[in-house]
């Protein structure tokens, strides 16, 4: 069970990334350069108290997750696209992920229904001893019911402090084998929904990274170390503290001894397009307390 510390923690990082998603909806617009949503977002979190749990994912159409502005990037939001802005915020370790997808031409609207509807589903089927599988189940029906296909191999996740991903996955699709939700549990929820073949694949570029091993340590690692502990960093982050150069001769150096983690841009197999809703919530006895509503 959560003592009052962590649940005050959990709380507070669910306000403050209920308010930046608030904000990003507001931000993005046709033309805006993706790097300045994610800047602007990520500086509002730590004005607001909070700190980044992860960088801001701003991932646009086909693109699923993982995609934040790489330094200087020049992407800028397209006339018609579906961005998903995926926030995550922590409070001394304690996470809140949430997302949201905004359509940018009014483009997609079902598909954003049907993740939308299949989050709020499956929360009100939330509580102490429900089945993964049978979360799964709901989030499959719900976005078949719109003619569209739920991503199979992206997940839910079980949160703990300062561990985003910590041992347990909640399925967007029924799966036959699966575990018990039990009360005081904290997970993030995030139907996918999308036009393609529900499937993402990793591409060839990664531009969010996390500290995997501790075994070594210089400079670059310490920094990460002290900066990070081992939640996701953006590479964009470094350049303070290191030239753009460094940081690449860096990262390459320890993700090939495996003491870095990349995450690729995920896209969707058949360049579907993609929709995603999500939410942090604390298992309870009886249903559920969603923290970043």
């Amino acid at each position: 069970m959560l003592d009052d510390d962590a649940l005050n923690n959990y709380r507070t990082a669910g306000s403050i990334a209920a308010k930046i998603r608030g904000e990003a909806k507001k931000i993005v617009k046709e033309g805006t350069p993706l790097i300045k949503i994610c800047e602007t977002l990520e500086k509002k979190i730590i004005s607001d108290g909070g700190k980044p749990a992860f960088p801001l994912n701003i991932s646009v159409n086909d693109v699923a997750a993982h995609y934040t502005s790489p330094p200087d990037d020049t992407t800028r939001i397209p006339s018609k696209a579906l961005v998903k802005v995926d926030i995550g915020v922590h409070v001394n370790g304690f996470i809140a992920d949430t997302a949201s997808t905004v359509s940018v031409g009014k483009v997609g609207l079902e598909l954003i229904k049907a993740s939308e509807l299949a989050l709020e589903n499956a929360l009100k089927f939330i509580k102490h001893g429900v089945k993964s599988s049978q979360i799964g189940e709901i989030i499959e029906k719900t976005i078949k019911e719109f003619g569209f296909k739920p991503i199979s191999n992206l997940t839910g996740h079980l949160l703990d402090q300062y561990n985003l991903h910590a041992g347990k996955s909640i399925p967007n699709v029924k799966t036959i084998i699966g575990f018990t939700l039990k009360e005081g549990e904290v997970y993030a929820m995030e139907p996918f929904s999308t036009t393609g073949a529900g499937i993402v694949e990793d591409s060839k570029y990664s531009y969010i990274f996390r500290l995997a091993s501790q075994k070594t340590s210089d400079q670059f690692l310490s920094y990460i170390t002290h900066q990070f502990r081992t939640l996701p960093f953006a590479s964009r982050w470094l350049s303070p503290k290191f030239s753009k150069k460094r940081v690449q001769e860096f990262i390459k150096k320890y993700v090939l001894t495996g003491t870095i983690q990349a995450y690729p841009v995920l896209v969707e197999r058949e360049r579907g397009v993609v929709s995603q809703a999500e939410h942090t919530f604390i298992v309870k006895k009886n249903g559920c307390e969603v923290t970043s509503a």
